[in-house]
């Protein structure tokens, strides 16, 4: 009986080799993973668009949104506005952006056409406020291309 036992010398070394086998692959995997982050984007961006301008000035209790895309416009699904309230234009200007008003608009809505990509838009916030940070998404209808997103600005109403 004693004979048809694997002795203990030969289980350590094969525990010690499958050990060794697999921190190796655990390892190369964490390897390979390193390199360049983010999700993959499209080598071909024929069908992409960006701002070329976005700027607000109040007008009355309202914004008056003057803003312009260029690129394949035929691409945009339609324009979100984002609001943020703010005490002040100045009012943490590195803070998260926070938007707690998004309204969003057909292009047709717009003007935008496939050779147009300027509109201004007037539109009246639903909460009220000294100030606003905001910014301009123009949405891709080809879900792997980016969203055409401004950088967030702020506007005093006090002007």
């Amino acid at each position: 009986m004693h004979g048809t036992l694997i002795p203990r010398t030969l289980l350590r070394g094969l525990f010690r080799t499958g050990l060794l086998l697999l921190l190796s692959a655990l390892a190369l995997s964490l390897l390979a993973g390193c390199g360049k982050r983010g999700w993959p984007q499209p080598k071909n961006k024929d069908g992409a668009f960006k701002w070329q301008r976005a700027m607000a000035q109040p007008e009355g209790d309202c914004l008056r949104i003057d803003a312009a895309l260029e690129g394949n416009l035929r691409n945009v699904d339609y324009i979100a506005l984002e609001l943020q309230t703010a005490g002040t234009a100045d009012d943490c200007p590195t803070c998260p952006f926070a938007p707690n008003e998004r309204a969003e608009f057909a292009p047709e809505q717009l003007g935008i056409s496939a050779t147009n990509g300027a509109f201004r838009l007037l539109h009246c916030p639903a909460r009220e406020s000294s100030a606003y940070r905001w910014r301009l998404i123009g949405v891709n209808v080809r879900t792997g291309l980016e969203h055409a997103v401004s950088s967030v600005r702020a506007v005093d109403m006090a002007e």
